[in-house]
């Protein structure tokens, strides 16, 4: 009994264990579905955080990529495409261009018979030019053998005999000791000069000093501190044209009134006999177009309202007209819009010749004292010269054919000679290119005009005076071109320009070494083309295409365009930096987790 009893109660807890009421079975149940709902909770969740992560970051990458698009190709492409052209230059080789200043080398050669006064005048003329501010001598001593000195009788056969030996190039000048000279020093025509036994190696110097090489002028194209000289070089400067590189000459023939008078002159062979040959000599460092012309009716006397004042004299007409000197430039004035100058841009040197009628004839000029003009022709011609324009010649007619005119009044033929009007204008032109030597020296004699053409040492000097000027002017455009064009980051230096700065920069330091060799010719050939070229740099007018439009005004106007656009991509760095860092954080305390 006992043993059933057991298994019994065993079988009825068994029985108690599978056989459960509904309630316990609604109760378990729900707990199961509790579990589950919390698990599907859990998944959504995750799955929600991580579509907002990836959402996060495909925004985060687009604004990226937005930012690099602006940044690296956007502002890059803007910068390039609104830049302004500019070729590089050399700006510190031109700025120190005034760091080595203009030397010229001059060849002097010196002959004496005795050779202890030779070597006495070369010891004191080196000693006079090592404080020479531009030149440096190259002085060379001359020789001729016994045998040839005995068989020279004249200053010309020993003048002809040295330079056959010792033959002279542009630039070059002789002293030659002649023993019987009136004065000390005899100038020729030639690159010569006589210098008599006792002239000193002062007046030497003197004369190369005010006449061969006229340094009162180069003072005032390169300053000095001898204040005197340069404004005494300064004052000839502004009487004399300015050198350009071409020049216009036009000589006009005025006959004011056709209908009383014909003027009979071959303009053209006078301008072909005369002018032509005068300027071909100064063609060595500048060009000229000679150009003749005739106009009719036009009176310069009454268009400058200069009314001549008549004034009896003891000719056969019983008078003559007086013209002011005051009312010339007047006269000027009123000319010039009238010769047709304004069919070419260079500059133009005018040569006007004026026949008055014998009505009004003849004219002559008279000075602020009252007294009548003294001219180096004489006879009928008068004439006066206005720097850097030109000069007007008054051919008067003859006074028997205004005398013929007078009785008669009837049309009178006016026949202009060659002989008196070329020489003023040949005068004229000296004047106008600062040929003419003004400076008197004592004990010294200048030999006379004996041919059209100016003296070979004037052209010597003409040449190296202006080539020093070009090289001078031609760096001081560079350099202010340069403080422009540096001071002014918007203007626009294209290829043009920058090979025309770097040619004149080039041709500059070309010029000056060949100066400093004594190669005056070749120097000279060189500073027209660097004064060209930095003239035709300075004004090139594609400078001026941006000059009106600086930098200012370009952020002025893209700057309301960018700034819309840029201001979302400054503030969109802050939710960058945010999101790296909390993806950075995250990434941390997963590791941690772990």
């Amino acid at each position: 009994m006992s043993a059933k009893s057991g298994e019994e109660v065993i079988a009825q807890t068994k029985a108690d264990n599978t056989t459960m009421k509904p309630t316990d079975k609604r109760r378990a149940h729900d707990d199961d579905d509790d579990a589950a709902a919390a698990d599907g909770t859990a998944e959504q969740s995750e799955a929600g955080t991580t579509a907002r992560e990836d959402a996060a970051a495909i925004h985060i990458y687009a604004t990226l990529a937005f930012i690099v698009v602006i940044i690296v190709i956007g502002v890059p492409m803007w910068w390039k495409t609104t830049e302004v052209y500019r070729v590089s230059l050399p700006y510190s080789e031109i700025r120190a261009l005034n760091e080595e200043p203009i030397r010229a080398t001059f060849r002097l050669g010196l002959y004496c018979q005795s050779a202890e006064r030779r070597e006495i005048l070369a010891f004191e003329l080196r000693k006079k030019f090592e404080q020479n501010f531009v030149f440096e001598l190259d002085l060379e001593l001359l020789s001729i053998d016994a045998d040839t000195l005995a068989s020279i009788k004249t200053p010309a056969r020993l003048e002809a005999e040295l330079l056959q030996r010792y033959p002279t190039s542009v630039g070059q000048f002789l002293f030659i000791e002649w023993h019987k000279l009136d004065d000390d020093i005899l100038v020729t025509s030639e690159r010569t000069a006589f210098i008599s036994e006792s002239a000193s190696s002062l007046k030497a110097y003197q004369v190369l000093s005010s006449w061969i090489l006229q340094e009162y002028k180069l003072k005032a194209i390169l300053g000095s501190r001898d204040e005197q000289q340069t404004l005494r070089g300064r004052q000839l400067r502004l009487n004399s044209a300015p050198l350009q590189s071409q020049y216009e000459v036009l000589i006009t023939v005025l006959n004011p009134r056709p209908e009383l008078q014909k003027v009979h002159w071959n303009a053209r062979a006078a301008a072909e006999n005369y002018i032509e040959p005068f300027l071909s000599e100064l063609s060595g460092i500048t060009n000229f177009t000679i150009k003749t012309q005739w106009i009719y009716q036009v009176g310069i006397i009454e268009g400058a309202n200069a009314q001549p004042k008549q004034v009896p004299d003891d000719s056969k007409l019983g008078r003559h007209y007086a013209l002011a000197e005051d009312s010339l430039p007047h006269i000027i004035t009123s000319l010039e819009k009238k010769l047709g100058t304004q069919i070419t841009d260079n500059p133009c040197i005018h040569l006007v010749v004026y026949v008055p009628p014998c009505a009004q004839a003849p004219l002559k000029i008279y000075r602020r004292d009252g007294q009548p003009a003294t001219f180096p022709a004489g006879g009928t011609v008068e004439a006066f010269t206005s720097a850097k324009w030109g000069g007007i010649v008054f051919a008067n007619p003859a006074e028997a054919t205004c005398v013929r005119y007078m009785e008669s009044e009837q049309f009178s033929d006016v026949y202009i000679h060659a002989q008196d009007v070329m020489p003023v204008l040949l005068y004229q032109l000296r004047k106008i290119f600062d040929l003419e030597n003004n400076t008197p020296l004592l004990d010294t004699t200048l030999v006379p005009y004996s041919t059209i053409e100016p003296r070979v040492w004037e052209v010597d000097t003409f040449v190296r005076t202006n080539t020093i000027y070009l090289v001078h002017s031609a760096t001081t455009t560079l350099q202010s071109l340069i403080q422009l064009l540096g001071g002014i980051e918007y203007i626009v230096i294209n290829d043009e320009v920058g090979a025309a700065i770097q040619n004149a920069y080039q041709k500059i330091v070309e010029a000056k070494r060949k100066l400093a060799e004594g190669s005056l010719q070749q120097a000279a050939l060189l500073a027209r083309e660097a004064y060209t070229s930095a003239e035709r740099a300075f004004f090139d007018p594609s400078m001026l295409a941006l000059l009106y439009f600086p930098n200012e005004q370009k952020y002025a106007i893209y700057i309301p365009l960018f700034l819309p656009i840029m201001i979302p991509v400054v503030f969109s760095f802050n939710t960058i930096l945010k999101y790296f860092r909390g993806k950075k954080g995250s990434s941390s305390v997963k590791t941690k987790q772990e």
